[in-house]
């Protein structure tokens, strides 16, 4: 069984370097909060034993263990975050809802769209097993990804530092983890200079460079 001793004030992330749990690596370095990093090698598999999936049967990261308990989800964790970390600026305040609205709106957009987008282009053998299929399906993938993108270039073209204007949230985080993995499957960056921009702003920030250590120290 894995270990999920924590104490009132600590919290334990189980990740995979490169994986979406990137985002809530950072979210957590932006915060400030004392955790400690767990990694799990997907391509060992480690996500899918006995005692990782007593924690989480889902057999997926990111999962968040809290003195009251562990939760998976993305998004559901990332709230969580904002709501105990509110000095950190992941989202926009309650009080602003219309930014707070439209923020969700982006990270939504990008886990729920971009992120299945990223899955079957990095992985198609775990969409059908035939060899012969996978080089469509990266394709296919990819397609859709360079039609979706242009709504936050164009966003970005307007002279914004984010895509909340000149405050970062965690939305732009997800949307640099994305792009980043589908120009590593193949996408073609020089269609987005804007987004290309705003992953090399985000990788300047001192609580993505934090979060990036974690992963290679790891590795």
């Amino acid at each position: 069984m894995m270990e999920q001793t924590l104490t009132d004030t600590s919290m334990a992330l189980y990740f995979a370097p490169g994986a979406c749990s990137r985002v809530v690596l950072v979210a957590l370095e932006e915060a400030g909060a004392r955790y400690e990093a767990r990694p799990l090698s997907l391509a060992d598999g480690q996500q899918r034993r006995e005692g990782y999936l007593a924690l989480n049967p889902k057999g997926k990261v990111p999962l968040l263990a809290t003195a009251g308990g562990v939760f998976s989800e993305s998004l559901a964790i990332l709230a969580w975050l904002d709501a105990r970390f509110a000095q950190a600026g992941l989202l926009p305040p309650a009080s602003n809802a219309w930014g707070r609205a439209q923020a969700m709106s982006w990270l939504a957009w990008s886990v729920g769209t971009l992120h299945p987008l990223v899955y079957r282009a990095r992985m198609p053998a775990r969409i059908h097993p035939d060899a012969a299929t996978h080089a469509a399906l990266r394709s296919t993938a990819l397609a859709e990804m360079a039609q979706q993108l242009p709504v936050a270039e164009e966003v970005l073209a307007d002279g914004r530092s984010w895509l909340m204007g000149e405050a970062w949230c965690i939305a732009d985080t997800h949307l640099c983890w994305a792009f980043g993995r589908g120009v590593d499957s193949g996408l073609d960056a020089t269609q987005f200079p804007h987004l290309a921009a705003l992953v090399e702003r985000h990788s300047r920030r001192p609580a993505f460079q934090r979060a990036l250590a974690r992963e290679t120290a790891r590795c």
